[in-house]
């Protein structure tokens, strides 16, 4: 039996899409691992942003927030949710008059050796973790 040139290429772009589809899930992972690292991303940017407007609040009302409601009333923008993607409540707890701790429950974990983040809620283990922060007023001279 031979195969008409025609029938060889379609074979064979069939075989190379095939491989290109199992080699790019190889590498960036499935539907579902993109989808739980996407989420997970945005719970890191909102943890940075929440800490942010923690420093802020501190400093214009010399006292930490006794609870993370209060970051509502006390600006006008406010483009961070203080639910994760699924609706679980970041937690924050206050430590003494400088020191707070955010939690957020992360879908998968960072290879922290391999990349460099632009905060510290990016570099994360899976499951709940939890990030203390400081929030000092500035110095005065």
């Amino acid at each position: 039996m031979k195969l008409r040139p025609a029938t060889l290429f379609a074979a064979l772009s069939v075989m190379a899409m095939f491989g290109a589809i199992v080699i790019g899930l190889a590498v960036i992972g499935s539907p579902n691992e993109f989808r739980m690292r996407r989420l997970d991303q945005r719970r890191a940017n909102d943890l940075a942003s929440i800490s942010g407007a923690i420093r802020t609040y501190r400093i214009t009302h010399e006292s930490l927030p006794e609870k993370l409601t209060e970051l509502k009333h006390s600006q006008q923008i406010m483009n961070y949710s203080l639910e994760d993607p699924i609706g679980r409540p970041y937690e924050y707890a206050v430590k003494d008059a400088f020191l707070y701790e955010l939690c957020a429950e992360f879908d998968t974990s960072t290879n922290t050796m391999a990349t460099r983040f632009s905060s510290i809620f990016e570099a994360h283990g899976l499951g709940r973790q939890c990030f203390s922060q400081e929030a000092r007023p500035p110095a005065r001279h």
